[in-house]
């Protein structure tokens, strides 16, 4: 465990569910300039047209036209019982995606929605969450780990 300069030791939280590793904090970009995939932010929380594809490896997650508003709003803020925040936006597909680990109701931020880690096919990074309930499914996926472009999927 390293310090911080202010006295107090700095500590990294890491949770492992069925081989996918979430890791924080998450470091800041290039020196002077925005973090990965913040420049893509405004036109994934927009709605332009176009594929969603993961930041980690660019494979593709979903389209902007499978957005979708869950609770009166397709973009959301959280925190998790860790502290962490997350923005997620919601959308009705996410064929990028795969579930880890089993489906919980515990800490949910969607009630009367099962959740599990929703994570990229290809390279396995966590991009966020699935949501299940009687009538209806969702993937809630953190923003910040998503870029846009309008190359076909």
């Amino acid at each position: 465990m390293s310090s911080t300069g202010n006295g107090y030791p700095e500590t990294v939280l890491e949770l492992r569910v069925s081989g996918v590793r979430c890791r924080g904090p998450k470091p800041p970009g290039p020196e002077g300039g925005a973090a990965p995939g913040h420049a893509a932010q405004t036109s994934i929380a927009a709605g332009g047209g176009g594929m969603l594809r993961c930041a980690a490896c660019s494979a593709a997650i979903t389209r902007t036209d499978a957005r979708t508003e869950i609770g009166g709003a397709h973009e959301h803020a959280f925190m998790n019982p860790a502290g962490i925040a997350f923005r997620i936006g919601c959308f009705s597909v996410a064929p990028g995606c795969v579930g880890v680990g089993e489906e919980e109701t515990y800490w949910s931020w969607f009630p009367g929605h099962a959740w599990r880690v929703a994570a990229c096919r290809a390279c396995r990074a966590h991009l966020g969450w699935s949501f299940r309930s009687a009538g209806a499914s969702f993937h809630g996926l953190i923003l910040d780990r998503l870029v846009s472009d309008a190359r076909p999927g």
